[in-house]
C-alpha cells in the first residue's frame, strides 16, 4: 500500500480539469455518478497506488478488488523501474543521438547528428533521399517530429540551417516497412512496442503491442492520433480491438477498414529476438520498452524507453479477462 506522503503528493498535483474528464468518461461507460467514482478513485490510489488515469484506462470501474490488484499501477511501475534500472544510465535512452550511438548495429539506416554536422556531412546524408525525418533529441509520444522533403531546400546548408533553428538535431533516413504492416496504414511506419525485463541471464518478454497510425499522419503514436492493439506473440497476430488516447474502441481501422483482431503480422519472432539481443547492450538498464519497425528485410530498432509506463499494456478493451501485469512482475522479481 502506498505511503501517506505519496498520496499527499498525488493529491497536490491533481489536474482537476483532467480529473473531471475522467469522471465523465466513467459515467458514460458505466453509469456511475461522479461522486461515487471520485471516492472509488481515491480508494484505489490508497489501496493499489493507482492514479485516476490508471483507474479509467484499466477499467477499474468494472472490476472487483481481486481483479484490480493484478494491475501494474503507477506506484507499482515506479517500483519496478527503480528495482530494474540503475540511476545515471537513463541518458542513453533519453537522448536519441546517444541511443543511436549505443545501438547503431540495430538501426540499419542513415543517421546524422545535425548539431555537429558540417555542410559536407549533410550533403552526404541527403544523397539519394527524397525525404528525411528530423527529431528533437529528447521527447516522447512523437512530439516535435517533422518529415521533410529534400527538394524543399535550396541546398544542404539551407536544410541544416532549418533543422538547427528548430533544434531538430536527430536526422534519420525514412524506413520502408513490410507490406503487411503498410496495408494497415500506409502513411505511417507502424511499430511494435515490446517490453523486455532482464533478470540475471534471462530476458523476459512482458508484452507486445502494435501502434498504428491513422488519418494523414506519418506517426503511429497514440499521442499523435494513432491506435494501439494487443499482439499474441505465439500466434503472430493482433488479438484485440484497437483503442486510442480518448478511450474509443475500434474493431476495424478507421481509414483502411481492415479488421484488427486476427490480422497476421510479419516477423514477430524476429522482432522479439532482436530486442532480446538489444536488452544485453546496457546491463544497468534491465526494464526497457523497445519500439521496433519491420522492414521487408527484417526488424530494426526505432528507440528504447527506460520508463515504458503502463498506458500501452493493460488497456481494458485489450484484456477482457481483467488481469494485469502485476503477477508477472511479482513472480520474476520476487516482489510481494
Amino acid at each position: 500500500m502506498p505511503g501517506i506522503k505519496y498520496i499527499a503528493r498525488i493529491l497536490s498535483g491533481v489536474r482537476f480539469e483532467k480529473l473531471n474528464k475522467m469522471l465523465t468518461v466513467v459515467k458514460e461507460k458505466s453509469g456511475h455518478g461522479k461522486v461515487r467514482t471520485f471516492c472509488d478513485i481515491a480508494w484505489c490510489a490508497v489501496r493499489y497506488g493507482a492514479g485516476y488515469y490508471d483507474y479509467v484506462m484499466f477499467g477499474f470501474y468494472a472490476m472487483n478488488g481481486k481483479q484490480r490488484d493484478t494491475h501494474l499501477t503507477r506506484v507499482r511501475n515506479k517500483k519496478v523501474c527503480e528495482c530494474m534500472n540503475e540511476p545515471g544510465f537513463g541518458e542513453i535512452f533519453d537522448n536519441k543521438l546517444v541511443f543511436a550511438e549505443h545501438f547503431s548495429d540495430f538501426f540499419q539506416r542513415k543517421i546524422l547528428n545535425a548539431e555537429t554536422a558540417d555542410e559536407a556531412a549533410m550533403a552526404d546524408f541527403l544523397s539519394g533521399l527524397d525525404a528525411f525525418l528530423a527529431k528533437p533529441i529528447r521527447g516522447t509520444c512523437g512530439n516535435g517530429i517533422e518529415k521533410l522533403n529534400a527538394a524543399d531546400f535550396s541546398s544542404p546548408a539551407a536544410a541544416l540551417d532549418y533543422v538547427r533553428q528548430r533544434q531538430l538535431f536527430m536526422l534519420e533516413e525514412p524506413l520502408r516497412q513490410h507490406e503487411q504492416l503498410a496495408r494497415l496504414h500506409p502513411s505511417s511506419v507502424n511499430t511494435f512496442r515490446i517490453v523486455t525485463d532482464r533478470v540475471g541471464d534471462t530476458v523476459h518478454i512482458a508484452y507486445v503491442v502494435i501502434k498504428i497510425g491513422t488519418g494523414t499522419g506519418f506517426c503511429d503514436n497514440s499521442g499523435q492520433g494513432g491506435v494501439i492493439c494487443r499482439v499474441d506473440p505465439e500466434k503472430g497476430c493482433i488479438c484485440s480491438v484497437a483503442t486510442d488516447d480518448y478511450f474509443h474502441v475500434y474493431t476495424h481501422h478507421p481509414d483502411t477498414n481492415i479488421r484488427f483482431e486476427g490480422y497476421a503480422l510479419p516477423m514477430v519472432d524476429e522482432a522479439i529476438a532482436l530486442v532480446r539481443r538489444a536488452a544485453l547492450v546496457v546491463p544497468q538498464i534491465r526494464h526497457v520498452g523497445w519500439d521496433v519497425a519491420i522492414t521487408p528485410t527484417g526488424p530494426v530498432l526505432i528507440e528504447g524507453n527506460d520508463y515504458p509506463g503502463t498506458d500501452l499494456c493493460q488497456l481494458a478493451p485489450h484484456y477482457p479477462e481483467k488481469c494485469g501485469l502485476w503477477p508477472y512482475y511479482k513472480e520474476i522479481l520476487h516482489m510481494k
